[in-house]
């Protein structure tokens, strides 16, 4: 059954019309855009609106910045959206205490707030590739000095001359120092926790390790071709993804707001590892890089193919039987 469905943006009124526009299967078992999954899941969707996850693939590089904005208009969405439900049923209780347990409301009544709380946000996953960004996290918000940050700024890479110069961006992620840029996919995950069942942040991180060490596992080589089979694993009590040498393959850093979670995971397809190698990055000084291309030289695997084999795996361990994908190049969203 072909179909539109409404991405809900900014407030939990206000939609992109241009958005609205785009169409996929939502049911069909052998359309690219839409999976149909099956699978073993650490959690369940305890709320109806998060029975389907909704995948926007970016696929035009950007300015980091302009990536955060975007994540920002739909965590507020989600926030805007949690506050009048809440509104809803604190009114409600407010009439079942007044009227002691008599209260009721009519059919239309009902209508209305079943409208009201069917708008609620579907959880969503953003994919980008972005232009050189060295981001910190809350642990070195206050520690960080003009002088290192000059030096993030001022670095030239190895291989990617061309490159423009990085920025320095402070964020309200977890973690430290970590470097966003060509040749990595960074996935933001914005989802409301209360949606699941038995599921606070820190499984929530776990989940998004098992998924990328899922993806790096069986990931084809090529469009048809054998998986990846990159063993990895965790490094102690540390967040994050390592190849079997140490080498860092992927990084994590969450923000919860009322539930609410942004941020996600970056993960290393073909970056300049230039970039993560000549500085201390996610508070490991003795660690190194790596990325797929590193570890497996002949794969031929693209930002978009590590994008969509994430969330997949991601869906499965959510519990998630639909994934709907749309691509764009981020002209859309510069009317948010």
């Amino acid at each position: 059954m072909l179909r539109t469905t409404s991405f809900v943006t900014g407030g939990f009124t206000c939609v992109n019309r241009r958005i609205l526009s785009r169409v996929w299967y939502s049911n069909g078992a052998n359309d690219d855009n839409c999976d149909r999954l099956k699978h073993k899941s650490i959690t369940k969707p305890v709320d109806p609106s998060a029975r389907v996850l909704r995948h926007i693939q970016f696929t035009k590089r950007m300015p980091f910045q302009q990536g955060l904005a975007i994540q920002e208009q739909f965590v507020r969405a989600n926030l805007d959206m949690k506050k009048v439900q809440s509104k809803i049923e604190q009114k409600l209780v407010e009439l079942e205490h007044e009227y002691q347990g008599n209260a009721t409301i009519n059919s239309n009544e009902k209508q209305i707030l079943d409208k009201i709380l069917a708008m609620k946000p579907n959880p969503m996953v953003l994919t980008f590739e972005y232009e050189p960004t060295y981001t910190g996290g809350k642990r070195i918000k206050k520690v960080i000095t003009q002088e290192q940050i000059s030096q993030l700024e001022n670095f030239k890479p190895t291989k990617d001359i061309m490159n423009p110069s990085p920025k320095f961006v402070q964020v309200e992620r977890g973690g430290e120092l970590t470097f966003h840029g060509p040749g990595q996919i960074v996935a933001y995950i914005v989802l409301d926790l209360k949606a699941f069942k038995n599921f606070p942040a820190r499984c929530l991180i776990s989940v998004i390790e098992t998924a990328a060490k899922n993806t790096l596992k069986i990931a084809p080589v090529r469009k048809g071709g054998l998986p990846l089979n990159i063993d990895t694993k965790r490094v102690g009590d540390k967040i994050g993804v390592w190849v079997m040498n140490d080498d860092k393959i992927a990084s994590i850093g969450v923000h919860v707001r009322r539930s609410i979670t942004s941020h996600g995971i970056c993960i290393n397809v073909c970056p300049d590892l230039s970039y993560l190698n000549n500085f201390e990055m996610c508070g490991n000084p003795d660690g190194k890089a790596t990325s797929i291309l590193n570890e497996f030289p002949n794969a031929n695997v693209t930002i978009q193919d590590i994008s969509i084999a994430f969330v997949r795996e991601l869906a499965k361990l959510l519990g998630i039987d639909t994934v709907e994908r749309m691509q764009t190049d981020g002209s859309e969203m510069n009317q948010l």
